[in-house]
């Protein structure tokens, strides 16, 4: 058999013109696999590799011989190259791969620490553990640990006391799958640390500081999406999603709560009700909108949230002149383009920031809600102009996606924080561990409470753009390979 494949010529990936492919084996997919199958992966540039995973999936049988590469020839009957050659770019550009240690030396300075060298050129020094026996062993997080259960788009704040407050939409186990139970709270939890701040340390507090019932006469989910939790201009202020309608679930706006005092756990939220803009005839708000969030650069605070318009959800940005009012027009940062975008619904949503090495970076997440919701990412300079869309880069790749490796799916809606120690970046983001799909029979993911929160490390490339590795991986393929030489 010799038969030739290529890439659909309407496909956003041929843009440059500069598109080639290759193909990996299922075991590193997170398109839905189907038995020895392999599946085609793209690149613009021949360094950043992606995988044309839309409603239509291209499938090559373990048997094909031949793949047309696109970099030669747009033609249809055009030359091929052999599986056998594609097959030897996977070790070199297949994706997703784990971040893992790659190398340790010890630090002769402090003989209690080691730098250790990411498989991502990264490096860092990091903790030796010793074991009652003396033998030491590199400091390792366990990420693959849901640090809190049922809990969708996760939101870790770390105030400047050091104490971590933490948001996420509320879904009930016990009604699973009903939708009349879940998205009625605001749950707010508050600990000394991260690790107390999980669900099994027991050294948290925890409050309820928003609920709402069920609304209409057939007793619907009000919808309380995606809680954030923010210190602006001297006050705490929650930010949420919900309903503004007494009958609809469907009417979602942003919305804002006010702490009236100082201690968030203590004092009383009043709701500010929905985010308001005082620009006079602007898209904002005017329609389905969500999962807003704020970041303060170079004096300003800025707000960014996801909006549809006719029915695709894209994603905006702000400047705010108070906590619950924008008072600049909304400006398009992305739109839903590629079919890592497109599955399910076309969905641009979960927006978070984190600033690193002189830049912005901006993730959202894209798609449905079931395994295949993954992540994308924006980046500008810092000195640029937020509000020119121009000055941010969108990636055509998700950055954060299933591994039917480690049995984490549909990894998403993320948010940041930092080490207790404050020597780590995390991300905080909500997986689930069972690998169901829109339109298998009435499954409808939204009301399905196995998405528990989870934290990741964020590594840094040489190039200074983030890494977020592999949802639930190690940084080491084996426990014992922490282990240092007895001599350390």
């Amino acid at each position: 058999m010799n038969q030739s494949l290529t890439l659909p010529m309407a496909d956003k990936f041929y843009h440059d013109k500069q598109t080639s492919a290759f193909i990996r084996s299922v075991n590193v997919s997170w398109e839905k696999p189907e038995k020895d199958h392999y599946y085609l992966e793209y690149s613009y540039n021949q360094k950043d590799w992606y995988a044309l995973n839309g409603g239509f999936p291209i499938v090559l049988p373990c048997d094909e011989l031949s793949v047309t590469d696109a970099l030669k020839t747009q033609d249809p009957n055009g030359e091929t190259i052999s599986v056998a050659a594609l097959s030897s770019l996977q070790n070199k550009y297949g994706k997703p791969e784990p971040v893992c240690i790659q190398s340790v030396e010890r630090c002769e300075s402090d003989p209690e620490t080691v730098q250790v060298t990411y498989t991502n050129g990264m490096k860092e020094i990091r903790n030796i553990i010793r074991s009652e026996d003396g033998i030491g062993h590199i400091q390792d997080n366990d990420y693959a640990a849901p640090i809190i259960s049922h809990r969708a788009d996760p939101y870790i704040y770390k105030h400047t006391d050091g104490k971590y407050y933490f948001l996420g939409s509320h879904t009930d186990a016990g009604h699973n799958l009903n939708g009349t139970y879940q998205y009625l709270y605001i749950i707010l939890r508050c600990a000394d640390t991260l690790e107390d701040l999980t669900d099994n340390s027991g050294r948290y507090t925890e409050k309820v500081i928003y609920e709402r019932e069920p609304i209409g006469p057939d007793r619907v989910s009000p919808h309380l999406w995606a809680p954030e939790i923010h210190y602006i201009q001297g006050g705490w202020y929650v930010y949420y999603t919900t309903t503004v309608s007494d009958h609809s679930s469907w009417r979602i706006r942003p919305h804002c709560l006010a702490c009236t005092g100082d201690d968030p756990m203590n004092d009383p939220w009043i709701t500010k009700g929905p985010i308001q803009t005082t620009v006079e005839n602007d898209i904002a708000f005017t329609d389905f909108s969500l999962d807003h969030t704020f970041f303060h650069h170079k004096g300003e605070d800025y707000f960014v949230w996801a909006q549809k318009t006719n029915n695709i959800s894209d994603i905006f940005i702000a400047k705010l002149s108070n906590p619950w009012t924008i008072c600049t027009p909304s400006v398009l940062l992305t739109h839903p383009e590629y079919n890592w975008e497109l599955h399910g619904f076309a969905v641009n949503e979960g927006p978070a920031v984190i600033k690193h090495g002189g830049r912005i970076f901006l993730t959202f997440s894209a798609s449905g809600t079931d395994a295949l919701y993954n992540m994308g990412l924006l980046y500008a300079d810092e000195d640029s102009d937020l509000l020119d869309s121009s000055s941010w880069t969108k990636l055509p790749y998700p950055v954060f996606q299933s591994s039917r490796a480690t049995g984490f799916f549909g990894p998403g809606h993320n948010s940041f924080t930092r080490s207790t120690d404050d020597t780590e970046d995390l991300m905080v983001y909500h997986a689930r561990q069972e690998e169901r799909y829109l339109g298998e029979g009435d499954y409808q993911p939204l009301y399905d409470a196995g998405r528990n929160a989870y934290i990741g490390k964020v590594f840094w490339d040489e190039d200074g753009m983030p890494n977020f590795s592999v949802p639930g991986a190690s940084l080491a393929m084996r426990k014992e390979d922490l282990t240092l030489p007895d001599h350390w």
